[in-house]
């Protein structure tokens, strides 16, 4: 059975942070995270963030163009990295599909990796847009 919470632990100025993700949250963003990440980071808050944004794209194309040869832990890696990058940002609720199916692969549980990736596609969609307006701050 694949969990349906999984906490995700982040590094905030030497220290670990544990976030859990809230599946039944409405926000696409976590407005403390964003917060954290401005008073940390001061004016390049919005290029740290720009960096995640980027390695998540990049680990989603990843998973949408994998090839017979991609192997599990290439898959299980990928997801954990979205995973940890969404966190980072605040972006719980896909931090949360990404766990999920980080927690498929370790577990080896099979779950519809096409519906997973069209979830996480689409709250990466919206994670973008809450961002915009982030950035026009």
């Amino acid at each position: 059975m694949i969990e349906l919470y999984s906490p995700c632990c982040i590094s905030r100025n030497g220290k670990s942070v544990k976030i859990e993700p809230d599946p039944d949250s409405q926000l696409t963003l976590d407005d403390k995270v964003i917060d954290q990440l401005k008073q940390d980071m001061g004016e390049d808050a919005g290029m740290v963030i720009e960096s995640y944004v980027e390695s998540i794209d990049e680990f989603l194309c990843d998973i949408e163009n994998r090839t017979v040869r991609t192997s599990s832990d290439d898959l299980h890696r990928w997801a954990h990295t979205i995973k940890s990058s969404a966190a980072s940002i605040g972006a719980m609720r896909l931090a949360h599909l990404a766990a999920q199916l980080e927690n498929s692969y370790r577990d080896r549980v099979r779950i519809d990796l096409g519906a997973q990736l069209q979830s996480m596609q689409l709250e990466y969609r919206r994670v973008n847009a809450s961002l915009e307006k982030f950035n026009g701050e």
